[in-house]
């Protein structure tokens, strides 16, 4: 797969990620809302890694530059 997540998006979705993942795990938020923030927190932190994103692909969106290179 082609990576269609670019910098700037990386970088929110970590920040986005740790701060979910941490108000999840230290009961910041009740009941089962921090088992989601936990899990959208991994999400977007593997998708901020792997610089892919499947809604994207899905959606036809792409946020990373592409580059072309003159030959």
């Amino acid at each position: 797969m082609a990576r269609n997540v670019g910098t700037k998006d990386a970088v929110t979705r970590g920040v986005v990620a740790v701060l979910l993942t941490t108000l999840g795990v230290f009961a910041a938020i009740p009941g089962y809302l921090s088992f989601a923030a936990i899990l959208v927190g991994i999400v977007l932190m593997a998708t901020a890694l792997t610089r892919e994103c499947p809604v994207y692909r899905i959606l036809h969106i792409a946020t990373l530059r592409q580059h072309h290179h003159r030959a």
